[in-house]
């Protein structure tokens, strides 16, 4: 027992001997201050020491002291082409000046010097350093593709610095992955400056994730130089794993349709992947603005086999307003056996629904009103669709009502975006209350798309105000239909354009009754008045 501590210490001792045993001459120097000019009592600081010109001699030797922390270390005279080399075996460290040029400048008339002046260069001990090259064959790795199920990793180590390493050794992280061949450690003797290595193959094996992911292939160099140091450097080389299972959801759906006209959908899944996969949930949506035809449940709950493609939703909507529509994405997610949850979504598409949307709307300033009251009615048609339209609408006079004056139909074209309006004024009869009915609209467009809609209802309460204030018929007022359109009594006809399309019922251009028959009185007693004058 005692042998073998004996011959472990000797080991250690012959190690240190070994690590420190050079000389300054084995020293590969690398210049750290290529030239510094000195003057009497100048210094220059390098790397920790302190380099003075502490005296000249007539015969240009230059006198240079290397110091540290105030205490000189080592100093000799030099002349040109001549070398001050200090080793530090305390700090591990080797320096040496070297003298350039020497100008002791002699005076001809005194014979003193005038100004001498050195210019000095300084080297410190070399150290080696590593440029190492990791490449792999690609950036991208699917393991779905038997072709490319392994990574071909190409290193090689150069030695950029300035000194020779020795006891190089290059070691590889795979980040995980398998190796299929090759070796993961490699041992290089010594290397020189500017001397690259051979390329070393590895090769390994793609491994199998539930998603995609950046792996690092880490390669890593550690080597020694004369004073037993050691240098380390280290490359990362990043690829790119696909997972082993991807859902594919494909919907398709027709790029363009009329309004009378239906969409077809049909929503297909392939495991794409190398393994079966269960407990699949999958669910969709309608487009917005259409409507679900068939008696079809969007959410399902499937199994797939690997590489296994299925039909999982076919149905038919039809539209409910025209413009451009995007398809809501299909979504299957299943839970994978590391207990996180994956999520695929299916492409969008679009789809153009072509055709008018006609619209009809009855309107009135109050719901609340008097026996014998005049009471307009606005029946607004509006086309929100993209195709221009003929349209007809009719309104009823209700019987209990009596009929004063206005329009009650409109025949007209009202292009795509627009409105057009009509209105009519009824009078109230005793009191209760009466209903105007539906007004009703038929269109039909260049396409021969055709159709009939029907407008709400107008519901009217005939109450005997005598024991009311004017408070209360404000009220009724604020709870009254507010009309969709503006327009003064005089206009039967009115459209978006005419009144800016504000939409708003102007309540200044109310009827009065009675207003029209004192004008006329007034006029024409007027120009009685003027033709007696005449």
């Amino acid at each position: 027992m005692y042998s073998r501590i004996f011959l472990s210490l000797l080991l250690i001792c012959a190690g240190a001997t070994t690590a420190s045993a050079y000389t300054l001459d084995d020293i590969q120097w690398d210049k750290s201050i290529d030239s510094a000019t000195l003057h009497w009592g100048d210094s220059v600081e390098d790397n920790g020491y302190t380099i003075t010109a502490e005296d000249f001699q007539k015969d240009e030797h230059v006198y240079i002291s290397i110091s540290k922390n105030g205490q000189t270390l080592k100093h000799g005279a030099l002349l040109v082409g001549d070398n001050l080399e200090y080793r530090d075996t305390e700090e591990g460290k080797d320096i040496r000046v070297h003298a350039n040029e020497v100008k002791v400048n002699i005076d001809e008339w005194t014979g003193n010097m005038e100004d001498p002046t050195a210019e000095i260069s300084i080297y410190n001990r070399g150290k080696p350093e590593f440029d190492i090259s990791i490449e792999t064959d690609r950036d991208e790795y699917d393991p779905r593709i038997t072709s490319k199920a392994e990574i071909e990793v190409t290193l090689k180590i150069k030695n950029d610095g300035s000194a020779k390493a020795e006891d190089v050794q290059l070691s590889v992280d795979p980040a995980g992955m398998d190796v299929v061949e090759g070796d993961l450690t490699e041992s290089i003797s010594s290397l020189e400056i500017d001397e690259t290595t051979e390329e070393y193959e590895l090769t390994l094996k793609v491994p199998h994730l539930w998603e995609e992911t950046d792996l690092d292939i880490v390669a890593t160099v550690e080597g020694y130089d004369i004073n037993g140091d050691l240098h380390k450097n280290e490359e990362i080389e990043t690829v790119t794993i696909a997972p082993k299972v991807e859902l594919m959801i494909t919907k398709s759906i027709p790029e363009e349709i009329y309004m009378d006209e239906t969409a077809r959908v049909l929503v297909s899944i392939r495991n794409n992947g190398l393994y079966d996969v269960s407990n699949i949930t999958v669910k969709d949506k309608i487009i917005d603005h259409m409507e679900l035809l068939d008696d079809v449940v969007l959410n399902k709950n499937i199994s797939l086999d690997a590489g296994e493609t299925i039909k999982i939703f076919e149905y038919s909507m039809k539209p409910t307003k025209s413009g451009e529509f995007k398809a809501p994405a299909t979504i299957a997610s299943f839970k994978a056996s590391n207990g996180k949850i994956y999520e695929y979504e299916s492409n969008q598409p679009e789809i153009q629904v072509d055709g008018p949307v006609i619209t009809v709307t009855q309107s009135t300033e109050s719901s609340t009103i008097r026996p014998s009251d005049e009471v307009k009615v606005t029946v607004k048609v509006s086309n929100k669709g993209n195709r221009d339209a003929s349209v007809k609408a009719v309104s009823e006079i209700p019987d209990d009502v009596t009929f004063v004056r206005g329009e009650t139909s409109l025949d007209q074209v009202i292009p795509e975006g627009k409105s057009k309006s009509y209105n009519y004024i009824i009078r109230a009869g005793n009191e209760g209350n009466f209903t105007v009915p539906a007004a009703r609209a038929s269109f039909i467009d260049m396409e021969n798309y055709k159709g009939e809609r029907v407008s709400n209802i107008l519901q009217f309460d005939v109450i005997n105000t005598s024991t009311q204030d004017a408070a209360t018929d404000a009220s009724n007022k604020a709870d009254s239909q507010i009309s969709d359109d503006s327009g003064d009594d005089n206009s039967i006809f009115s459209d978006d354009e005419s009144n800016g399309g504000s939409g708003e019922t102007n309540e200044n251009n109310k009827v009065q009754p009675g207003f029209d028959a004192l004008m006329v009185i007034f006029v024409l007693t007027g120009i009685y008045v003027f033709g007696i004058k005449r």
